[in-house]
C-alpha cells in the first residue's frame, strides 16, 4: 500500500525512529525470551517489516492535547498499541487464511499456523504484562487498554471468523463488528494519548469520536479497494475478502438487487472461482462500491466537524493532517 508523500509521519514531524526503537524494547528487554528463539525472531521481523504506524501516530497526537505531550510515557503507550495491532494481524491472517502481509508471506505461512498462534498469544500477553506491572495513571490509561487487549479487538475477529458466509449478516451486525476489529483501537490510541499527556477529559472525549468516526471510514474503504482493486495493484487476490466468505459493506448493499442476492447466496468455502469472480463483477457494476464509498465520507465529514470543534487548540492541525492523509489514502 503506498500513501501520499511526504510521510504522515514527516508532515507531524513524529520520530518514527523512537517508536520503532520503543517497539522492539517490548520484546527485546523481556527476560523470559531467549535472544535466539523463534518468538523473539518473529516478533522483530514483524516489527521491521515496515507498516504506517498509524495507531502510535495517534496516540502521539493525541497527546498535543495536553500539558505533557510526547512524554516517555507517551512514547511508550504509543508502542504498546502498535504491538496490540501487530499480535491482531498475526492472528487475522491465520483467520483469514491469508498468505501474505505487506507483499511478504504471512506470519503462519513463514513458520507454521501453531507457532504463529503462539507468537500472537505471547504478544497480547506480554502487552498486558507491561500494562500490568505499570503503577502511573493505572485506573486512567492501563484499564480501558487492557480491555481493549482482552475484549473488543477478539470480539471482533470473533465475529468476522462466526459470520463466514453468513448472508443473513445485518448492517447492525456489520458495524459492531467494524468497531470492535477496527475502529476501537484508532479511537483509544487518540484517547489515551490525551490522557495520558493530562489534557481535559472532554477534550480526550472527542478525539476518541473523531478516531472512532475514522476507523469507521477507514474499514469501509478498505472493503471497498478489495473489491475495486486489481490483483496486482493491491497484492493479494482481487475480491480476497468475499473469497474468505466476509460479508462487507459493498457486499451487503449490492444484495438489495434479489439477482445479486440470489448469486451470492450460491457462494460458500468450496465454490468455483469462476462463481466468486462474477459475484465480484456484480458488486463492481451495480452501484455498490459508490454507495459504500458515500457511507465512508459521511463517516470523514463528521470527523472533520470534530477538527473544527477542536480548533481552539492549536494541535487541531494535526488531527486536520490525519484526516487529510485518510481521505487521499489509495492502494
Amino acid at each position: 500500500m503506498t500513501l501520499s508523500n511526504p510521510a504522515l509521519s514527516d508532515q507531524l514531524q513524529i520520530s518514527m525512529r523512537r517508536i520503532n526503537r520503543d517497539l522492539e524494547r517490548i520484546v527485546t528487554t523481556d527476560p523470559d525470551i531467549a535472544s535466539r528463539s523463534i518468538v523473539r525472531k518473529s516478533v522483530l521481523e514483524l516489527i521491521r517489516s515496515g507498516g504506517k504506524r498509524l495507531r502510535p501516530i495517534m496516540v502521539i497526537v493525541g497527546s498535543r492535547f495536553g500539558a505533557k505531550p510526547e512524554s516517555t510515557n507517551v512514547y511508550q503507550l504509543a508502542a504498546v498499541c502498535e504491538f496490540i495491532h501487530a499480535a491482531s494481524l498475526v492472528h487475522d491472517d491465520i483467520l483469514d487464511q491469508a498468505d501474505t502481509r505487506r507483499g511478504q508471506p504471512s506470519l503462519h505461512k513463514i513458520t507454521d499456523v501453531k507457532t504463529a498462534v503462539q507468537i500472537g498469544n505471547y504478544m497480547m500477553s506480554r502487552v498486558l504484562e507491561l500494562l500490568s506491572a505499570r503503577t502511573k495513571d493505572r485506573d486512567r490509561n492501563i484499564e480501558e487498554l487492557a480491555s481493549l487487549t482482552t475484549t473488543q479487538l477478539c470480539l471482533g475477529e470473533y465475529q468476522q471468523m462466526d459470520n463466514r458466509y453468513n448472508f443473513d449478516l445485518t448492517l447492525e451486525q456489520y458495524w459492531e463488528k467494524t468497531r470492535n476489529k477496527t475502529a476501537v483501537l484508532m479511537a483509544t490510541s487518540l484517547h489515551l494519548g490525551a490522557r495520558a499527556s493530562e489534557a481535559d477529559e472532554s477534550v480526550a472525549k472527542q478525539l476518541y469520536e473523531f478516531g472512532d468516526q475514522l476507523g469507521m471510514a477507514f474499514q469501509v474503504r478498505d472493503d471497498v479497494l478489495d473489491l475495486q482493486q486489481s490483483t496486482e495493484v493491491l497484492g493479494k487476490p482481487a475480491g480476497a475478502d468475499l473469497r474468505n466468505g466476509q460479508v462487507t459493506l459493498p457486499v451487503l448493499l449490492a444484495m438489495e438487487e434479489p439477482a445479486i442476492d440470489n448469486h451470492l447466496r450460491k457462494l460458500h468455502e468450496g465454490a468455483p472461482d469462476h462463481l466468486f469472480d462474477e459475484a465480484i463483477t456484480l458488486i463492481r457494476n451495480c452501484g455498490a462500491i459508490e454507495r459504500a464509498l458515500e457511507v465512508s465520507h459521511t463517516f470523514m465529514q463528521r470527523a472533520w466537524d470534530i477538527t473544527e470543534q477542536l480548533s481552539g487548540h492549536p494541535a487541531h492541525r494535526d488531527l486536520q493532517t490525519l484526516w487529510h492523509y485518510f481521505e487521499k489514502r489509495t492502494y
